[in-house]
């Protein structure tokens, strides 16, 4: 009985884990900076540069 609580326990840390490395992967992406080209070199647009 005692194995079977401490497998659920672990199934539902992992599931939680996932579920909060998702979150954070999808907050990051939302909030991250836009200060990067869509070719990933540092640098503003042409309307900001000039």
């Amino acid at each position: 009985m005692d194995n079977s609580l401490v497998f659920q326990y672990i199934i539902i840390a992992v599931i939680v884990l996932i579920a909060g490395y998702s979150l954070f992967k999808i907050i990051a992406k939302n909030f991250s900076s836009k200060k990067f080209k869509k070719n990933g070199k540092p640098g503003c647009d042409s309307d900001c540069c000039g």
